[in-house]
């Protein structure tokens, strides 16, 4: 019932179709590209969806963030635009469902998005390439090492919109920390921890470990298992902040 009401409230606001669309969009880049100057593609030697990520990949992720970045702060800002959540938190329910339930809606569709990008790619490689037949497990790969590097974003995110009434300073600090992301993937290892900035280092480590041949190079597994040291660190500083942000308002 609960889970119903939280899609009906986003549906008011055109969030899923905005998702979906920015999907489909984030998804043509690779074919367009590719498309524009299929000679310049063909011509490298090396795995194809190396290829592929190199050209594409971050201005895919970099829409995905950006609707990672509009999706949490709308989802708050329908709770807090006209006083909604002091009347839902009146009820008795755990703070902290709120925060969980908002976070399993968004990475759903941070997945659709990554499923989108998956058909865009696989459309690349059989138009202009042909498909090899290790490509698809590389793709499961890379697509399964992505979504877990940007857990910690999307629960980061979601909790600075839980923690800012003003939907602006949320929007503000998200394009503020995606702008780091892009300029400062080659610091140091502790500045790639950084949400916004891991899921852009995990990309470059991909691509390097794709064009050597290898599963999985050293730095992309710290990068993996601090993902998950992350994600597990703001799920439980989100139970306090949900909390504490109950009696402030």
């Amino acid at each position: 019932m609960y889970k119903r009401q939280e899609f009906r409230k986003l549906k008011s606001t055109g969030f899923l179709p905005s998702i979906v669309i920015g999907g489909i969009l984030a998804a043509l880049i690779p074919i367009l590209n590719t498309a524009a100057r299929p000679d310049t593609f063909t011509s490298q030697t090396g795995p194809v969806l190396s290829i592929l990520l190199t050209a594409n990949a971050q201005m895919i992720l970099l829409l995905h963030l950006i609707l990672v970045i509009c999706g949490a702060c709308t989802m708050f800002h329908t709770e807090y635009a006209g006083r909604a959540l002091n009347h839902m938190l009146a009820l008795p329910l755990r703070a902290e469902g709120l925060y969980f339930k908002k976070a399993v809606i968004l990475i759903l569709c941070f997945l659709l998005l990554l499923t989108l990008e998956a058909a865009g790619l696989s459309f690349c490689a059989s138009r202009w390439f042909g498909l090899s037949e290790d490509f698809f497990p590389e793709l499961i790969r890379y697509l399964g090492s992505s979504a877990l590097l940007s857990l910690p974003t999307i629960l980061f995110m979601l909790l600075i919109a839980l923690l800012n009434e003003n939907m602006w300073v949320s929007l503000g600090i998200g394009i503020i920390f995606l702008s780091m992301a892009t300029v400062l993937t080659d610091g140091p290892f502790a500045l790639r921890l950084v949400p916004f900035l891991t899921p852009f280092a995990g990309l470059e480590e991909t691509c390097t470990v794709l064009a050597a041949g290898d599963t999985f190079s050293g730095d992309l597994k710290n990068l993996l298992l601090c993902a998950v040291a992350e994600t597990i660190i703001l799920i439980i500083a989100a139970i306090p902040a949900a909390r504490t942000r109950r009696y402030t308002l």
